[in-house]
């Protein structure tokens, strides 16, 4: 079974019905992170015929400056979410810093609930690596993965460290930061993520569906030199490692 550990499902539109095809097609368990409650509604109602999909709720700090004056209606959620995503940081892609005031209060807020209801995290840290490090040791969360990073590689350091594990997405063959993180991280602390459709357009100007998971897992098998079931066995492993 393929692990897709960071997807949004509600970014293919049109395309959905598509991509929930591939993902049953090729039994990808996917974790469908969710930018705010509409998109989770979304992927909770997909999960009940779709097996293969796991909701997750989360409000994505592009958005937390809108919630962050009604966050406690959001713990019936937190409480029945398998894994807490996508929250974070982004000091890069937010250029307002007026913002980062309430994204710093919801991260908080979802931190303060991932530690009462022993909940994973699925973490954003865009611009912000040390103070999301910082964060999660001050609420000693529990084995939190870390989406797509790209920041220093000595806060990487510490956050593998830590436990976090790290999803490598579609980035990887573009990206020599991705390919270093790769040859880094041990294997059993390796995930494998799509970020949508969205994500590789926004590489190479393609659009790309969860299948493309496959290709992801070549690419690690060629940079660890490992063969490619190998990988794929390792990675499913510490998914399932994750939920006990």
């Amino acid at each position: 079974m393929y692990i897709d550990a960071h997807n949004h499902l509600d970014f293919y539109g049109k395309e959905l019905n598509k991509a929930i095809n591939i993902i049953n097609k090729n039994k990808i368990q996917t974790l469908a992170c969710s930018m705010n409650e509409k998109s989770y509604l979304l992927a909770k109602d997909l999960s009940k015929n779709n097996p293969f999909i796991i909701p997750c709720f989360g409000i994505h700090p592009w958005n937390a400056h809108e919630y962050s004056n009604c966050l406690e209606r959001f713990d019936k959620y937190l409480e029945n979410t398998p894994i807490v995503g996508e929250i974070g940081l982004d000091f890069h892609w937010v250029l307002e810093e007026d913002k980062y005031p309430h994204q710093i209060k919801v991260l908080e807020y979802f931190f303060e609930k991932a530690n009462k209801y022993n909940k994973i995290t699925n973490l954003h840290t865009k611009g912000a690596e040390y103070e999301i490090l910082k964060l999660i040791k001050q609420y000693n969360l529990k084995t939190p993965i870390i989406h797509w990073y790209s920041g220093p590689l000595d806060i990487f350091k510490k956050l593998l460290d830590y436990g976090c594990y790290f999803t490598i997405g579609v980035d990887i063959g573009y990206s020599k930061i991705t390919e270093k993180i790769v040859k880094i991280l041990p294997l059993e602390k390796i995930l494998t993520e799509t970020d949508g459709p969205t994500a590789l357009e926004w590489i190479n100007g393609q659009c790309s569906y969860p299948d493309y998971i496959i290709n992801i897992v070549e690419e690690i098998s060629i940079l660890k030199g490992i063969p490619k079931e190998e990988i794929k066995e390792q990675i499913y492993n510490n998914f399932n490692l994750l939920f006990k």
